[in-house]
């Protein structure tokens, strides 16, 4: 029965007949809106939320022939590097990185003569370089430790290693540096760390002494890793975002804030505004790019830009509902992606950013029309959302106004990668010191990856430092 019918109905058979009908329309538009809310549950995806790819369900049978369909046309183009793709080579060694040399000459000539390498030389040789691993034996120092007795007294007096600069670890600076990186960098659990140690670099470790070799080196990263998050707070631009970690099972936050050259990483219980505060300090004066979680909102509007990947995802959902919700998230999609494109022009034609504002000045306008049309229509969600959106609307756009900020958060994506990674390999951490070390491994690795430096390296640094009983060196700017 249609609205119309029902209140004709109404009209022509009482008061009770009234309030029947207007209950039972109030039934019927709660249901609808149940309904639409388990469809929108049911269709969640990578592409219209913020559910990982992994968690997509599975295709239909005309999805995958689909799918099927775009792969064959795919493979129809030609393998490899395409035309006007610019290649590379790996730069020949320097002289002085040559170990051994090795002289070829030619197979004997058509006409019988055998070469002897006394003919006349045309041109310099070709060099191919062969690249091999020496076979792989530790080092192994013994520190003798003499007890003498003293002429004068008679007491007896024992060597000590701290006297002689020498810590009491069974391991060098090196081999704990590939322990960490190991372990950390490339997320190998700990019997996988022993059995490296002992197949190839030939020294017998102990799961738990790993662990404690592990557990030293997040002691001696402790220092950098403040360095580093008081580095980012006073950092002018901000990629912050925040996944899901388990300490013995329960439910913990790996919270991120990346700036151009520094990387932090921080575990809170919370994913909450105070732990945004925790990382970033309650008086950040710079600006954020986030994905639209609440938990930054202590910022004002103006140092926030929005991600407008994630936007678009929200707008893809509304574009999926029925009636002029659907159509208006469609005219919004189409737009938004306007808006991506047009900063992909602004990169690779070199534009200034006063372009870009004025290329982008009338979608701003449609955009916010749009969002306007939405927040009175009847669709509840959808007017809820563009209500929301309306009001930070002005951290849409800080990326065409303030220069070095970009119009996506991938940059945050892409470092928690690593430590979503980790998570789902090693489930988390059993104790506050793992979650430490966690913190602070992360923190090292992208920070050096930001700067184009090896973590590795630094670890060996840091290593060596602590056997000498030095500062840590630090991953800061000045």
């Amino acid at each position: 029965m249609r609205r119309e019918e029902a209140e004709s109905v109404a009209l022509s058979g009482g008061e009770p007949a009234r309030e029947l009908v207007a209950t039972l329309i109030e039934q019927v538009t709660a249901l609808r809106v149940e309904v639409e809310e388990l469809e929108r549950r049911q269709n969640r995806s990578s592409q219209n939320s913020s559910t990982p790819p992994s968690q997509d369900p599975p295709m239909s049978r005309q999805q995958r022939r689909a799918e099927a369909r775009r792969r064959a046309k795919q493979s129809l183009r030609k393998q490899g590097g395409q035309p006007g793709h610019e290649g590379k080579t790996r730069e020949m060694a320097p002289p002085e990185r040559v170990d051994e040399r090795f002289d070829h000459l030619p197979s004997p000539c058509e006409c019988g003569h055998c070469f002897s390498g006394s003919e006349e030389r045309l041109g310099d040789p070709l060099v191919h370089h062969k690249w091999e691993l020496p076979p792989i034996s530790p080092l192994i120092f013994e520190h003798r430790l003499h007890r003498l007795a003293c002429p004068r007294c008679g007491q007896a007096n024992l060597a000590e290693l701290r006297a002689a600069g020498v810590s009491s670890s069974a391991f060098g600076p090196r081999m704990e540096a590939h322990i960490a990186a190991l372990a950390g960098v490339y997320r190998l659990s700990r019997r996988q760390v022993r059995d490296v140690a002992g197949e190839i670099f030939g020294c017998p470790i102990s799961t738990g002494a790993v662990d404690q070799t592990i557990m030293r080196m997040s002691a001696l990263l402790a220092d950098p890793w403040a360095e580093l998050r008081e580095a980012v707070r006073r950092a002018e631009v901000v990629h912050a975002d925040e996944t899901s970690w388990r300490l013995r099972g329960a439910q913990q936050w790996l919270w991120l804030a990346a700036s151009a050259l520094q990387a932090c990483y921080r575990i809170d219980p919370s994913r909450s505004q105070r732990a945004a505060k925790e990382l970033l300090g309650e008086d950040f004066g710079g600006f954020v790019i986030s994905d639209r979680y609440a938990g930054y909102h202590f910022l004002d509007v103006l140092q926030q830009q929005l991600c407008w990947a994630h936007v678009v995802r929200q707008l893809v959902e509304i574009s999926e509902r029925a009636g002029a919700a659907g159509k208006l998230g469609r005219s919004l999609v189409k737009a938004a992606r306007e808006v991506i494109v047009a900063h992909r022009r602004y990169l690779e034609e070199g534009h200034e950013l006063a372009w870009l504002a004025a290329e982008l000045a009338p979608l701003r306008e449609r955009i916010e029309v749009l969002l306007g049309k939405g927040e009175r229509g009847r669709h509840t969600k959808t007017a809820n959302f563009c209500a929301g959106l309306l009001q930070e609307s002005e951290a849409l756009w800080t990326f065409c106004e303030v220069p070095g900020i970009e119009p996506t958060n991938n940059a945050a994506e892409r470092a928690l990668r690593h430590a979503v990674i980790m998570r789902k390999t090693q489930f988390g951490t059993q104790s506050e010191r793992g979650s430490r070390w966690v913190e602070r491994i992360c923190s090292v690795k992208e920070t050096c990856r930001l700067q184009g430096r090896s973590a590795l390296g630094y670890l060996v640094e840091a290593a060596s430092a602590g056997h000498q009983r030095q500062p840590v060196p630090s991953l800061a700017p000045p």
